[in-house]
């Protein structure tokens, strides 16, 4: 039994080392009913996707093309928000939508559209 509880032990920190580091998700935003329109995206793990305060990680600001897709690499534990231009047709500067905000789980990818 004392030459088999070595092994064991062993084996078992084997296990916890061999795991692999959760991967990052990803979103796939698309854009497929309006033309080229203005986005803000925020990775946060904070509830309030407007703060830049604890839990803010990045941000992101782009135009997205009619019918294009941008991808967005979601660090594990956070969360992508997205808001675009009120209205697409005729943008003002500042007048945004409401925020939209999805979970992408570790290695997994979703898609969404703006």
């Amino acid at each position: 039994m004392r030459s088999v509880l070595p092994l064991l032990v062993v084996l078992a920190i084997a296990a916890c080392a061999a795991q692999p580091p959760p991967q990052p998700g990803t979103l796939l935003l698309n854009n497929p009913h309006f033309g080229p329109t203005h986005v803000e995206a925020v990775i946060t793990a904070n509830p309030d996707c407007a703060s830049r305060g604890p839990g803010y990680v990045s941000s992101y600001d782009f135009v997205l093309p009619n019918n294009a897709t941008r991808i967005i690499t979601v660090p594990p534990g956070d969360e992508v928000c997205w808001r675009r231009d009120r209205n697409p047709d005729q943008p003002v500067p500042g007048e945004w939508a409401d925020w939209d905000r999805a979970y992408v789980a570790p290695g997994r990818t979703i898609e969404a559209d703006i």
